[in-house]
């Protein structure tokens, strides 16, 4: 068993770090002691034979824990860092702040007295990181507990959602898979130093993903991996799970091809694992695109914020299967193949869906070229399938001004209002408060009383 080292660090939250200290005792067989350079060979075919077994793995993989505790008592895990730091990228993150972030740490330049003045501050300071902003409030109400709840992005692309109100003056920020893929390069360093300055902040969940691109990983082996011990952390295996209707049908691969999808772990945890056909869920039914993907929940963990800036070095440190990916991870070459399989899987749907009236239009102007028919047919507008627009993948092609930048709702205060709200706001508060000691007063009181 590891040797843990308490070496007491306090960091921004008020916590304190026990960091696992390394094995350093050399066996008794004079073999070297486990160490980061000790590691069993990779799974591909890089050379090398596969003499580890799996608990021996386990082993090495456990003694490089790292915990905290809080304010509490309680002791949170924090992801391991192992492997290669561009080995996979982040594909949804969610994040809370305090309110108090854009007064008393940015000092924008307007008064925040209401909810909307704070909406306006958050807008501009996602459109300074993301390279968009807060775009509208949602009809419906807030989720995640909060009163409120903000779009950003459009119509055909989602980029992101901001819920506000009612929890202890926090912000809550969740940016989508399609706003990952859509924010200007670079968005994950500009985030980082925004989280490090805010009031607060604290990383909820986060999505690192791995593309293998050409079938080199599948759903078949993470299950068979799961069975060998491959990813058991703590001697404790996870549960495993078949999803979709593919794996029913293995017997007719004609018959499979909305993709397989296999899940490890459960989803109330802090970790849950799910390998899945990419390219077949996205409609390509050929497909050997799959996406291993890592959602980390901080409920009995922390997530530090270096995972904006190497996703890949906590991707290699989740499971003992994971520090072997070590290929670099491609943003990009994902966004473009998910455009040429959108853009194919369209092109069919659309030959199946106005084939007909094409062969009728050639056989009512048989005279008329195929350049005559086309002008013929061509709309008169220049608007894009949804699923085809450019703004799911470059937020700059979402021509939408955002809350911030619109006259009508910018801060107007010529006649001094603001005073007036405040105190409004301050009475408000006055009151709620001493409602609330004369129910702690009376609320104990025996029933004779009454």
């Amino acid at each position: 068993m590891p040797v843990f080292e308490d070496s007491q660090m306090g960091d921004k939250q008020g916590m304190t770090k026990a960091v696992a200290g390394v094995m350093t005792d050399a066996p008794a067989d004079g073999r070297k002691p486990a160490t980061a350079s000790n590691l069993p060979p990779p799974l591909s075919n890089r050379g090398g034979t596969e003499t580890e077994t799996a608990g021996r793995v386990q082993e090495v993989f456990e003694c490089y824990e790292t915990y905290i505790t809080d304010g509490k008592g309680n002791l949170l895990g924090v992801p391991l860092r192992r492997g290669v730091s561009d080995s996979a990228f982040i594909d949804q993150i969610t994040f809370s702040i305090h309110e108090d972030t854009f007064f008393h740490v940015y000092g924008l330049s307007f008064d925040l007295f209401d909810d909307d003045d704070f909406i306006r501050a958050a807008s501009a300071k996602m459109e300074e990181i993301f390279g968009f902003g807060i775009i509208e409030k949602a009809k419906h109400s807030g989720g995640r507990f909060y009163e409120g709840c903000w779009l950003m992005g459009t119509e055909n692309a989602q980029y992101g959602r901001v819920h506000y109100g009612g929890q202890r003056e926090t912000m809550l920020v969740e940016l989508t898979a399609v706003g990952c893929n859509a924010a200007n390069i670079g968005w994950e360093s500009r985030l980082f130093d925004f989280l490090t300055n805010a009031i607060r902040p604290k990383i909820t969940r986060v999505d690192i993903a791995k593309d293998f691109f050409n079938g080199e990983y599948s759903p078949n082996q993470a299950r068979e991996d799961r069975n060998k011990g491959l990813f058991t952390c703590h001697h404790v295996k996870p549960k495993g799970e078949c999803l979709g209707s593919d794996w029913e049908e293995e017997d007719d691969e004609t018959k499979m091809t909305s993709g397989k999808t296999y899940g490890i772990g459960s989803r109330e945890s802090s970790k849950y694992v799910r390998i899945y056909e990419k390219g077949k869920q996205l409609g390509d039914k050929t497909s050997t695109w799959t996406r291993f993907e890592i959602e980390f929940k901080a409920k009995d963990i922390v997530i530090p914020f270096e995972v904006l800036q190497t996703p890949g070095e906590y991707f290699g440190g989740a499971y003992p299967i994971c520090e072997r990916f070590t290929g670099s991870a491609n943003r990009i070459e994902a966004v473009k193949s998910k455009i040429m399989i959108d853009f194919d899987t369209y092109i069919e749907r659309l030959k199946k869906q106005i084939g007909r009236g094409i062969n009728a239009s050639k056989a009512v102007f048989p005279d008329k070229s195929k350049q005559e028919l086309f002008e013929v047919l061509e709309p008169k507008h220049d608007f894009l399938p949804k699923k085809l627009s450019f703004e799911n993948y470059d937020c700059s092609e979402a021509k939408l001004t955002p809350l911030h930048e619109i006259p009508s709702v910018l801060k107007f205060d010529q006649y001094g209002m603001w005073m007036d709200r405040y105190i409004q706001r301050q009475k408000t508060g006055e009151e709620q408060r001493y409602l609330e000691k004369m129910y702690d007063k009376y609320a104990n009181l025996p029933i004779s009383w009454a």
